[in-house]
């Protein structure tokens, strides 16, 4: 549905921290379906942790928030207006069932649960080929960017 070129579109962020290679499915306002395929050469396994490596749970936070953001900003067809951002604002849950390791697909699932014109409350579930990794609730808000 959007490539790698289409998502650094809509997001801000860039390496090392875009943590969505490819969108499968879209629903606008509603659910997006995305992939984070997980290098066993991420920089971030240098430290964490050296002899058996998974990913943070923080960056697989990281992963629904982009989804998220990616979710919003196609729906609208486009980022937020210059000086704005979507921000993360609270991470209501998020319980995590397994690691992810090197050589994992992501499959991160996020559905709207409750959208204003300037924030949402996202429900995500995130899975590899292991079976679920993490779900969770996460609040969004529309911000502005620091002068």
């Amino acid at each position: 549905m959007l490539s790698f070129e289409q998502i650094k579109e809509y997001l801000a962020q860039r390496f090392p921290l875009l943590m969505v290679d490819r969108v499968l499915e879209v629903e606008k306002d509603r659910r997006i379906v995305a992939l984070k395929h997980v290098s066993g050469n991420e920089i971030f396994f240098l430290g964490h942790f050296p002899r058996f490596s998974i990913l943070p749970g923080v960056l697989v936070i990281e992963a629904v928030a982009q989804s998220a953001a990616l979710l919003f900003a196609y729906s609208r067809g486009g980022p937020p207006a210059e000086g704005h951002f979507l921000a993360l604002g609270t991470v209501r849950s998020m319980h995590f069932v397994r690691p992810v390791l090197p050589g994992d697909s992501m499959r991160i699932e996020v559905q709207v649960q409750a959208q204003v014109p300037t924030g949402a409350v996202v429900d995500a579930v995130v899975t590899t080929d292991s079976g679920e990794v993490a779900r969770g609730t996460l609040v969004f808000g529309l911000a502005r960017t620091p002068p």
